[in-house]
This record gives C-alpha cells, sequence and structure tokens, in this order.
C-alpha cells in the first residue's frame, strides 16, 4: 500500500512538472512581442530545451507534497494535547492506583478509535512506572522511546533529503550540459548566425542553475519549518507529561 502512494505522489509529481513546463512554453510563446517577458518565461523553463527544469519541477512537487503530508500528520498529532489525558490541576498527586487509572483510560480511548503519539507516550510512562516503581527510570525510559520516536519520524525525511540534493544536482547538470554544447559549438562565435544559437547554449547553462537554487530554497525552507514543528511536539509532549504525570507521583 505505501509502495503504491509513493507511486501515486511520483505520478501527480510528474504531471505537475509537466503542466508547469507546458504553461511556461505557452507564456513564452503569447509573450514574444514583449523580449524581457518572453525571456523570463525561458529562464524559468518556456522552451523546448527546458527539459532540466522540467525535472526539476517534478522533484520540487514530490518533495513538496512528501512534507506536506507529513506536516499534516504532525499537525494532527497536535490535537493530542486538547483531549486532557492528564490533570492538570495545581498541588494535585497522583498515586499509584491512580497513574493506572490513566493507563485505563487511554487503553479505552484508544479501543474507540483514537489514536495519538503523546497518549502512546503515556501510557509507555504509566506502563514503565507499575514495572519498577521508580520514577527517575520512568523518566529515564520515556526520554529515550521519546528520542527513538522522533528519529524515526526524522528518517522519513530522507527522501526530501534526497530530493533537495537531486534538484541541486540537476540544476549543475544543464550548467555541464549547456556549457559543453557552448564550448562545441564554438565555431559558431565567428559568423553573425551563429551567435543567438551559442547564446542559447549558454543561457541553458545559467537558467537551469537559477531555477534549481531557487527551487531548493523554498523546499529547504518548509523542510526545516517541518523539522522546527516536529522539535516543538517532541519538546510539548516530554514537558505535558513530565509536569502532569512524572512529577505528580507519589
Amino acid at each position: 500500500m505505501n509502495t503504491n502512494n509513493k507511486l501515486i505522489i511520483i505520478g501527480i509529481s510528474i504531471a505537475l512538472g509537466l503542466i508547469t513546463w507546458i504553461g511556461l512554453m505557452l507564456l513564452a510563446n503569447i509573450s514574444y512581442m514583449f523580449p524581457p517577458l518572453e525571456r523570463f518565461f525561458q529562464l524559468l523553463g518556456g522552451s523546448s530545451s527546458g527539459y532540466i527544469q522540467f525535472f526539476c519541477y517534478a522533484a520540487f512537487f514530490y518533495g513538496m507534497i512528501e512534507i506536506r503530508k507529513m506536516h499534516t500528520s504532525v499537525n494532527k498529532e497536535f490535537e493530542g494535547f486538547d483531549l486532557n489525558l492528564l490533570p492538570n490541576e495545581d498541588q494535585l498527586v497522583l498515586s499509584p492506583t491512580q497513574v493506572a487509572d490513566v493507563k485505563l483510560s487511554i487503553i479505552d480511548m484508544e479501543k474507540r478509535g483514537f489514536s495519538f503519539r503523546i497518549a502512546d507516550f503515556i501510557k509507555k510512562a504509566c506502563t514503565q512506572y507499575r514495572n519498577d516503581q521508580s520514577i527517575s527510570e520512568t523518566l529515564q525510559v520515556l526520554e529515550v522511546q521519546m528520542e527513538n520516536n522522533k528519529e524515526e519520524m526524522e528518517g522519513n525525511l530522507s527522501m526530501v533529503r534526497y530530493i533537495i540534493g537531486a534538484i541541486m544536482s540537476l540544476g549543475f547538470i544543464g550548467t555541464l550540459l549547456g556549457l559543453s554544447s557552448a564550448i562545441g559549438n564554438a565555431h559558431l562565435a565567428k559568423t553573425e548566425e551563429g551567435m543567438p544559437i551559442l547564446t542559447s547554449y549558454l543561457n541553458v547553462a545559467f537558467d537551469t542553475t537559477m531555477v534549481s537554487l531557487i527551487l531548493g530554497l523554498v523546499l529547504n525552507f518548509f523542510y526545516h519549518s517541518f523539522i522546527e514543528d516536529i522539535d516543538k511536539f517532541y519538546a510539548k509532549s516530554k514537558t505535558y507529561i513530565v509536569d502532569n504525570l512524572i512529577s505528580r507521583i507519589y
């Protein structure tokens, strides 16, 4: 099922990249009377030689869809804090029996179809306390579990990290292709008719680099914004459990 989802996302990304490429070519064609505007659309890939930009756009859309999907999942996890899974009254102390009741209430909630990471952390903390009756051991195990869970979530971003690097590499490949074509046709510089052809090769070289750098910067911004949200979630989870469960156990 996961493989099918990946294939669907790849297909959507390629389709969006193709639509972007065709749209840019159409815009470049209808703006031929305004050379600066036409050149701008060609820079973005609006020409038959803009296939490198097409691959950059397809990779960009794939990365954005992946980040958006995981961002939605993390935002949903924040809803778990609104369920009042732990008591938050001032000066309240919890007995071992009440700790067990907290775990049972979470198990009952999960049976009704509600599943949140924060609930799972609380349940595991309650289980650990029941096993050894040690607050320090419970806190230590909780930290290890949350760290492993966080590493697993960040591991799902490995493909996005690859895509960011791939976009930069595609821009560099486009630069090499443009420069090699220009060098291979350097003899055209001797003729007036050959100069536009030579210039077009140089345009390809630098246009692909420009597009890849811009797309890479945008994707990097959303990537690090997601990493920031992950850090906030786990920091809030730890604070919530320590303040309302572990520090209240008597």
